[in-house]
């Protein structure tokens, strides 16, 4: 009997260990660490998310912009840090675009990543125009450019993922257009807006304001529907049956983090992500989501957008840098 109760207690012991860590957890501020910067798309709906976290935990959620090396540097130092459940990486299509893209990376995103939670599930891309193009559609702009090959300049955020999707866009469409890639949004919505560029390639959220205020025009959206924000716009396919290419926006975890504090940070942000304020917000700007997942689902779903890159890179022919 003596013996019995000694297993039991030990058995105990442990189970109280693994959960341990949830329990006192969040005992210091946590970090949210995103590749891109202040007043992107991504970085707007991380700071509505860790608000809400600090608010109901009772500790700093912070969002830690970490830019340069074309998303690399950001995703770098998550993997390398410590797994104790305070520094995390609010990834993007990098987390499947990374080693398709990049030849000597020094990190492996299956491997050393853990799916934690959803933020965003699929963001919708735009093409927004100088309002002197003479073009108001997607069937529009095709003609135009067939008409004219190498005449237009699109520029684009060249940070990972995105920098395909205009490549992606003229392979599919046919056509032949100049893509200009920027570090800066700031300064390629104001060289679309000041002529040098015909148009921009980026999120809704990039060129609402401009478009508002009349000095950009969306004529397409790459979302496989139209959204609510713009029912006028059409879908890209629409016009290209079967297009799509979209951002989207995942918590991982630095692999060897406690499971019981991964399972916990999804409860919390779970109901977060569902709360009608949350989600109107998201679908104003075209970006969609359909609560937290699970880290198993968001396997799954990173396997599933895995497979989507490589096809677009193998019929690109991109070659790793």
């Amino acid at each position: 009997m003596g013996q019995f109760i000694a297993v039991l207690l030990g058995a105990a012991s442990l189970i109280y260990a693994a959960c341990a860590p949830a329990q006192t957890w969040p005992a210091k501020p946590v970090r949210f660490v995103l590749s891109v910067g202040s007043g992107t798309s991504p970085d707007v709906i991380g700071r509505v998310l860790t608000d809400q976290l600090s608010k109901k935990l009772g500790q700093q959620f912070l969002i830690d912009n970490v830019t340069g090396g074309q998303g690399l540097i950001a995703s770098q130092n998550v993997a390398r840090a410590a797994p104790d459940g305070y520094t995390y990486l609010y990834g993007g299509v990098g987390l499947v675009t990374d080693k398709l893209l990049f030849k000597n990376i020094s990190y492996d995103p299956e491997r050393d990543f853990t799916p934690v939670a959803m933020i965003y599930e699929t963001g919708t891309f735009t093409i927004a125009v100088n309002p002197g193009l003479p073009v108001k559609s997607i069937p529009e702009l095709t003609a135009l450019a067939k008409a004219n090959p190498g005449k237009y300049s699109y520029g684009f955020f060249a940070v990972g993922g995105p920098a395909l999707w205009g490549p992606w866009l003229t392979h599919v469409a046919g056509i032949d257009m100049l893509g200009v890639p920027y570090k800066a949004p700031a300064q390629l919505l104001q060289d679309v807006v000041g002529g040098r560029l015909d148009m921009v390639l980026g999120s809704y959220t990039a060129v609402e304001s401009m478009t508002k205020a009349g000095k950009l025009r969306v004529i397409g959206i790459s979302s496989p529907q139209r959204i609510p924000t713009l029912p006028e716009v059409q879908s890209i396919a629409e016009t290209l049956p079967g297009f799509f290419i979209g951002g989207t926006g995942v918590l991982v975890a630095p692999t060897g983090t406690p499971n019981e504090i991964i399972r916990r940070l999804n409860r919390e942000i779970d109901p977060l992500v569902r709360d009608p304020a949350y989600v109107q917000r998201l679908n104003a700007g075209g970006t969609t989501i359909n609560g937290a997942g699970t880290p198993e689902s968001i396997a799954v779903y990173l396997k599933d957008l895995r497979e989507l890159y490589g096809r677009i890179v193998r019929e690109l022919k991109v070659q790793p840098e």
